[in-house]
């Protein structure tokens, strides 16, 4: 009996935390956000390349769902570790979150700073003007609790950079030196990481004695659902885009292992919570500074060359897909010829497009040469989806 009220009062609670979830703000404004920044970026690409390269739900689509696994796992650790939180420290992240998220500044969502500056506010809370930002008694204990999420954030945050925006990096144009093009990859990220927590409430009851590991007031607890944002932006100019990508998530993972740590350790000695929430925020801030600096003092990746045409992207469901062309491949021959701009390679199309296959030569990111080859029909030379920087022609741009 004893068994069955609590397995019944945990899933009353977990159904409670679910309608919470579904009225807390942050939930609606992840999907405005979203649109919104696809809404910017097919704007981008039509005055870039007088096309759109993906259809204006593409960062939900290909970012919607990421984050919840990963979501749901990181929840029955911090529910299992018994890591209680305030309610103030709840509210500062939402206020955060929706702040920045509302106005597309995904950089500034890295769970270094948002729950950096939850650890800030917690310690400051007596400072507030706002009551319901100020902890209450017995509530300290909270930046603890906060200090080893943070840690366990960023290792998120690494696997959703290394997992996701590796993969879902869109092309750009840029104005560069003597006012020519050049292309560059950008990754705008906002993923959605459901995360269930406990807070000091009337449900639920500590059941076994070591939980919670880290309490805040009360032993009575309830249970929230709370819409965690992470967002992550980075522009890339000067290298091969899924590499890069990966590389930030390695580092972020290696930030991510030492805040961790400290995050632990502050159980046994508070103060290290604040040293990890500086960590954190340092050095999160110090891995986008140097990568900026890395990007711009290397020459452009995406830009013409006298061996070929780079691939800046190619359009989903197009033959440049089939052809599984890669950002930063060179296509070296067609047909023969060695293309030097879109005319030419237009032109190299039509030599065989009657039925005819058609015979690229490609150098891959890694140097290696590769033959692929895809039947062109008269008329469909055009129709290829593979976008270049292209200078000589009418169209600073081309797709073919």
């Amino acid at each position: 009996m004893v068994v069955n009220r609590f397995v019944e009062s945990w899933l009353l609670e977990i159904m409670k935390a679910i309608v919470r979830c579904l009225a807390h703000p942050a939930l609606y404004v992840f999907f405005i956000s979203s649109f919104f920044v696809g809404y910017l970026r097919v704007l981008r690409e039509r005055k870039d390349f007088s096309f759109k390269v993906y259809d204006l739900w593409y960062e939900l689509r290909t970012s919607g769902f990421a984050g919840i696994g990963l979501g749901l796992i990181l929840s029955l650790i911090t529910v299992l570790a018994g890591l209680v939180f305030s309610q103030a420290s709840v509210i500062i992240m939402a206020i955060w979150t929706i702040s920045f998220a509302i106005i597309a500044q995904y950089r500034y969502l890295s769970p270094a700073y948002t729950l950096g500056v939850s650890i800030v506010a917690a310690i400051l809370s007596s400072k507030l003007p706002f009551s319901f930002l100020q902890l209450q008694e017995g509530e300290e204990s909270s930046v603890v609790s906060l200090a080893i999420l943070l840690g366990l954030m960023l290792v998120v945050e690494g696997l959703l950079i290394s997992k996701n925006a590796a993969n879902y990096s869109t092309p750009k144009l840029r104005k560069g030196k003597r006012s020519l093009n050049i292309g560059l990859h950008e990754s705008n990220r906002l993923w959605l990481v459901p995360l269930f927590v406990l807070i000091p409430g009337d449900a639920l009851t500590q059941f076994i004695s070591w939980w919670p590991v880290v309490s805040v007031g009360s032993q009575k607890f309830s249970l929230f659902l709370i819409p965690f944002l992470v967002g992550f932006t980075r522009t890339i100019k000067s290298f091969e885009p899924k590499s890069a990508l990966l590389f930030t998530g390695r580092r972020v993972f290696g930030l991510a292992a030492v805040v961790l740590l400290l995050g632990i350790a502050s159980y046994w000695l508070h103060t290290l919570a604040i040293v990890a929430m500086g960590v954190a925020m340092l050095g999160r801030l110090t891995i986008a500074v140097q990568e900026r600096l890395e990007d711009d003092r290397r020459p452009a990746y995406f830009s013409s060359r006298d061996n070929g045409l780079v691939v800046l992207g190619t359009i989903p469901g197009t033959a440049g897909e089939e052809l599984e062309l890669k950002p930063g491949e060179i296509i070296v021959k067609v047909n023969g010829i060695v293309p030097t701009n879109v005319d030419e390679f237009y032109n190299a199309l039509q030599l065989r497009s009657t039925g005819a296959f058609c015979k690229m030569e490609v150098v891959d990111t890694n140097g290696e040469l590769r033959l692929v080859q895809h039947a062109i029909y008269e008329g469909e030379h055009h129709e290829l989806g593979i976008v270049f920087v292209e200078q000589e022609h009418q169209w600073d741009t081309e797709v073919v």
